[in-house]
C-alpha cells in the first residue's frame, strides 16, 4: 500500500492561552492527529514536521509556519494537508486561491477535520470555495467595523495609532485621555521646519542637525524594549515636515480620501510657518518632477500579480555571444523580488526586459490619454507625466494592468504646455485595445499577453504571438546583424578563394557546420534584410526563424512566412497615421 504523508498545519490569530499547558494550537493538533489515524487503512501518515502558527492573522500569509508548509510542499515531502477549519489556513479568498494552484501543482491534497471535505472531488472544491467565502466576509465585516471605530475617534480629536511622533507622549495616569507636548521634542521640531525653511532640502537638514547630536525620538516600549535614537535620514524629516499633527490636526485616511479634524492636543508648529514650509516643498515636487529623468520608467510602481515588488537593475553584456572585443551593451530589466527571496522557479514572471515594457506601457497610456499636445512633447516631458498618471502596473503572467490616477488625468488635461519642442519624437504604438474599467477612482487598462523567452530576452506578446507595440526608437538586434554581416563576408571570401566550405571553414577557424547554417542568410529577399538591419522585424522573429525562411528562394513568400507582408505592412501604417 502506497504512504500517503500528513501534515497537520494549525493557526491562532491571537497569543492569548497559548503559555498554557494545553492550548487552542495542541486541540487542533490532536483533532488532525485523529483523523489521520482514521484513514491508517488508506496508508496515511503523520509527518514529524509541525507547522504551527500561533498570533498570527489569517489575512495575510507572512507566517513562519505556513511557509515553511509552503516550502515543504515544493520540496515533494507532503502529499495531504490537514486542518481543523478552513480558516485556519487562510481567511483571504486570492491567497488561498493561491495555495490551491501550489496544491494542485504539486498534487497534494487538502483536507478540513470538522468540515470532512478535501479537494480532490469536485464537490469539495465547492464546499471549500463557499466556506472560504463566508469566512472571508466574517473577517471585512469585523474589520469595518473596527475601521469605523477608529474614524469616529479621530474625528473627535483623538490621537489613534500607538506611540506618538516627535515632540508628544501620551497621557500619564493621572492625565485625561489624550497626547501631550515633551519640551525639548518639540523644540527639536520647531528647529527642523526654522532649518527646512532656510535650507530648503531635508538632506541638509538632517546631516547638519546629525552633527549636532539630534537623533529619531527616543522611547521605550511597555515590554522594555528601547526605540528610535537613530541618526535623522531624509525620508524622517519629510515625514516630520508633513505631519499635521504639529498644526493641531488629526488626520484620517481611508482608501483614497482623507479626512482632517480639529485635535484635542496642543500644536507645536504656528500655521504661518507650516504654510511656508508647505508652499517650499509644493515647488520642490515641481522642481524634481521636471528634472525626472530615470531610466527605468516604472520604478517604484511594478508589481507581480501576488504582489512583489519588481526592481530595476542592470547589466553588462557583450555586444555579441562570440564578441572579440572587450565593447558591451548595457542591458536594463525589472527583477521580482519573489524571484530573489523565493528562487526564480517559484516565480513564473522572474525578469522582463525594461526598455520593452516601458514601451509598452508608454503605448498604453499615451494611446488612453490621447493628449495632443503631450503627444508632440519631448520623451522626458512625456515620462514625467505617464509616471504621474500611473498609480500602479501589475504583471501576470498572462495579463498586465496599468492602474491610472484618475484626479492626475484630470490635472493632465488642464495643463498647458508653453513651448513645443523642434523635433517631436516618435510615440510608440500599442497594437491591441486593453480592456478599460473606469467605474471607480482609478482607471483599469488591461491587455491579454503572453510571456516568451526569445533570443535571451523574456518579452511581452500578443496571446497569438504576434507583437504588442511598435517602440519608438526600434532597433536591429545586434546578433541578427551580425549573422547577416558575417554570412556576406564568408560569401565574398569563398568566391575569391575559390575554397570549399570545409577548407574555408578551418583556414578560418570555426566549424564546417556554422559556416554551413549561416550562408543561407545570403539568400533572403530586400524586404526581409530591410526590416532586419533598421530593426523592424517582429519581435517574436529569431535568428532561426531567418534560417528556416531563407531556404524559401521565392522572396514575397520568405516575407509572408515571417509575417511581414501582413503584420509588418500594418504595424508602419500605424505608425504612419501616428
Amino acid at each position: 500500500m502506497k504512504t500517503t504523508r500528513c501534515a497537520i498545519y494549525t493557526r491562532k490569530s491571537n497569543e492569548e492561552g497559548l503559555d498554557m499547558a494545553f492550548n487552542s494550537l495542541d486541540a487542533q493538533r490532536e483533532a488532525g492527529i485523529d483523523y489521520i489515524k482514521s484513514q491508517k487503512h488508506e496508508g496515511w501518515q503523520l509527518v514529524e514536521d509541525e507547522y504551527n502558527d500561533g498570533g498570527f492573522s489569517g489575512g495575510t500569509m507572512k507566517r513562519p509556519g505556513l511557509q515553511q508548509l509552503l516550502d515543504d510542499i515544493d520540496r515533494g515531502r507532503i502529499d495531504v494537508v490537514v486542518v481543523y477549519k478552513v480558516d485556519r489556513l487562510s481567511r483571504s479568498l486570492s491567497d488561498f486561491a493561491r495555495m490551491m494552484e501550489v496544491f494542485d501543482e504539486k498534487q497534494v491534497s487538502f483536507v478540513s477535520v470538522t468540515q470532512q471535505f478535501n479537494t480532490t472531488t469536485s464537490m469539495g472544491r465547492l464546499t471549500l470555495n463557499m466556506l472560504l467565502s463566508f469566512a472571508q466576509f466574517e473577517r471585512e465585516v469585523s474589520g469595518e467595523r473596527i475601521r469605523d471605530k477608529i474614524a469616529a475617534t479621530k474625528k473627535k480629536g483623538y490621537w489613534v495609532g500607538g506611540q506618538p511622533p516627535l515632540g508628544y507622549r501620551l497621557q500619564s495616569e493621572e492625565e485625561t485621555k489624550g497626547i501631550y507636548i515633551i519640551p525639548e521634542q518639540a523644540d527639536l521640531v520647531r528647529m527642523i521646519f526654522a532649518r527646512y525653511i532656510k535650507l530648503e532640502s531635508p538632506v541638509a537638514v538632517a546631516n547638519e542637525l546629525n552633527e549636532a547630536g539630534h537623533t529619531t525620538k527616543l522611547w521605550t516600549s511597555k515590554s522594555g524594549t528601547v526605540r528610535g535614537g537613530r541618526p535623522l535620514s531624509q525620508k524622517y524629516i519629510h515625514g516630520v515636515l508633513t505631519n499635521r499633527l504639529y498644526i493641531g490636526k488629526i488626520t484620517h485616511t481611508r482608501g483614497e480620501h482623507t479626512e482632517i479634524y480639529d485635535g484635542l492636543h496642543e500644536p507645536i508648529i504656528d500655521q504661518a510657518t507650516w504654510d511656508t514650509a508647505q508652499d517650499l516643498m509644493t515647488k520642490q515636487d515641481r522642481k524634481n518632477l521636471h528634472r525626472w529623468t530615470h531610466p527605468h520608467l516604472l520604478k517604484g510602481k511594478l508589481r507581480t500579480r501576488d504582489g512583489f515588488a519588481m526592481s530595476p537593475t542592470s547589466t553588462q553584456r557583450p555586444l555579441t555571444k562570440k564578441s572579440e572585443t572587450k565593447q558591451k551593451r548595457l542591458v536594463r530589466y525589472y527583477i521580482s523580488q519573489k524571484a530573489i527571496k523565493h528562487g526564480f522557479k517559484n516565480c513564473p514572471i522572474k525578469t522582463i526586459n525594461a526598455e520593452h515594457l516601458d514601451e509598452l506601457v508608454r503605448g498604453l497610456v499615451l494611446g488612453h490619454l490621447d493628449h495632443r499636445d503631450l503627444d508632440l512633447q519631448s520623451t522626458e516631458v512625456r515620462d514625467r507625466w505617464i509616471r504621474k498618471a500611473i498609480h500602479e502596473v501589475k504583471l501576470a503572467p498572462n495579463s498586465i494592468t496599468v492602474q491610472l490616477e484618475t484626479k492626475k488625468i484630470e490635472q493632465l488635461q488642464r495643463h498647458t504646455f508653453r513651448a513645443l519642442p523642434k523635433e517631436t519624437p516618435s510615440r510608440p504604438l500599442c497594437l491591441r485595445t486593453p480592456e478599460v474599467d473606469d467605474r471607480g477612482e482609478h482607471i483599469n487598462l488591461k491587455l491579454q499577453l503572453q510571456i516568451k523567452k526569445l533570443d535571451g530576452r523574456r518579452l511581452l506578446l500578443c496571446p497569438d504571438g504576434h507583437d504588442l507595440i511598435i517602440p519608438s526608437k526600434p532597433e536591429p538586434k545586434q546578433h541578427i546583424v551580425d549573422a547577416i554581416g558575417l554570412a556576406y563576408r564568408w560569401q565574398d571570401q569563398i568566391i575569391q578563394s575559390k575554397l570549399y566550405i570545409e577548407a574555408f571553414a578551418e583556414t578560418q577557424g570555426v566549424s564546417r557546420t556554422r559556416v554551413r547554417k549561416l550562408l543561407p542568410l545570403t539568400r533572403l529577399g530586400p524586404d526581409v534584410l530591410r526590416h532586419a538591419l533598421t530593426g523592424t522585424l517582429p519581435s517574436s522573429i529569431t535568428l532561426d526563424d531567418l534560417l528556416v525562411a531563407s531556404k524559401q528562394l521565392d522572396w514575397t513568400r520568405q516575407a509572408t512566412e515571417l509575417g511581414i507582408n501582413g503584420a509588418m505592412s500594418s504595424q508602419l501604417a500605424a505608425r504612419s497615421a501616428g
